[in-house]
């Protein structure tokens, strides 16, 4: 494991948790917290707990939100 950025991520670059995830899709594809509550219908705050692991997302919002990530087309 190595530190990138104050978050932990495994061998491979690969994300393990929702947060990592989020992060990750946000660096390569330069969208904002605000970007990614707006697609999701959550709340800005819920989307930065989530990525700071300070909140924890309900199986709907987890849906919602990895749904938003990996039917991401760039415009």
């Amino acid at each position: 494991m190595n530190i990138l950025g104050g978050i932990i991520m495994s061998a491979g670059n690969q994300a393990d948790s929702l947060g990592e995830k989020l992060v990750l899709f946000q660096e390569k594809f330069h969208v904002t917290d605000a970007a990614i509550s707006l697609a999701s219908h959550l709340s800005v705050e819920k989307v930065h707990g989530i990525k700071v692991n300070k909140y924890l997302p309900d199986d709907e919002e987890k849906k919602l939100l990895l749904e938003f990530v990996n039917n991401y087309t760039e415009k």
